[in-house]
């Protein structure tokens, strides 16, 4: 699979999107839909890890479909982690993320898994 979405272990910390290439938008949103539904099942604000280390290529309509995860998040939904962006996400980032210079708190990135805070 492309794109997986999973807890990160049996105490529902935080949940992991891992994208690997190829993938599409189409499987994207299945997997926000997925970490909805999740989230639904949680008491608590749940972080969400994207894994992006090994996706290299940006489909089209990235863009939109990337940044609609902190506009319109669950209302559980908590920090939003990204983990290894590669080219060309590194130069989209600011576009997608909105996180350049702290422009969204909501949004980190980060070199780590060991960076998720569940605070």
């Amino acid at each position: 699979m492309p794109i997986t979405v999973d807890w990160n272990d049996e105490s529902k910390s935080f949940i992991i999107c891992c994208i690997k290439d190829p993938w599409s938008l189409e499987q994207f949103i299945e997997a926000r839909k997925s970490w909805h539904r999740m989230i639904k099942s949680a008491d608590h604000r749940v972080p969400i890890l994207l894994d992006m280390r090994e996706t290299f290529q940006a489909p089209a309509g990235t863009l939109r479909h990337f940044s609609a995860i902190h506009r319109t998040p669950h209302p559980r939904q908590g920090q939003i982690y990204v983990l290894g962006l590669n080219q060309p996400y590194q130069l989209l980032a600011p576009h997608i993320f909105c996180c350049q210079d702290g422009a969204d708190p909501a949004v980190r990135l980060v070199d780590s898994i060991d960076s998720v805070s569940l605070a």
